[in-house]
């Protein structure tokens, strides 16, 4: 391997050497702090929605109870678990993989449209092609679908942007440390 901004070949992944090492490493050590409680906190917010639309018609919301119970239960061991990272002092751990850090970057966006465009006709598909999907009935698992696929593009977005903007996520972090 030609010499640059990255250090010897360690045969699976290259060691990073460049200076946006340790940015991307705060980002990442971010993004996964933020995921712990959010993709949880993403199910109890479609419990909600599934429990809401299924009294507003007089259905059980037995389920969305359930689901919310469930995902605040794990939203705050997630919050709990990581709280050491969230307010440690001590610098992050430097990415080791520059490119595949910039390729998630990069492709984010592209994914964020394609889940978005994918669930939409998903849903739609469960409304006009099976027997029940337009009826009254499916309204809660079908405001659930809906709950859970913006949710989880919410996440990705907020990570991408994360990701995007660590350098300067870094640099305020520095500042008040």
């Amino acid at each position: 391997m030609a010499p640059g901004i990255y250090g010897a070949d360690t045969g699976m992944t290259r060691t990073a050497t460049d200076a946006r090492a340790t940015a991307f490493g705060f980002g990442q050590r971010r993004s996964w702090v933020f995921s712990a409680w959010w993709y949880p906190a993403v199910l109890a917010m479609a419990g909600t929605v599934h429990a809401g639309l299924a009294a507003a018609l007089g259905q059980s919301a037995e389920i969305g109870v359930v689901m919310m119970v469930l995902g605040g239960i794990f939203a705050a061991l997630g919050w709990a678990c990581t709280a050491w990272p969230r307010f440690t002092r001590k610098p992050p751990k430097p990415a080791s993989d520059i490119p595949r850090v910039e390729q998630g970057i990069r492709i984010t966006p592209g994914m964020i449209r394609t889940m978005l465009i994918a669930s939409a006709l998903g849903i739609v598909a469960l409304v006009v092609l099976t027997p029940m999907g337009g009826s009254v009935e499916a309204v809660p698992l079908l405001g659930m679908l809906v709950a859970v696929t913006l949710g989880v593009a919410a996440g990705l977005a907020y990570t991408g942007r994360l990701m995007k903007n660590s350098a300067e996520v870094y640099s305020r972090w520095l500042d008040r440390r």
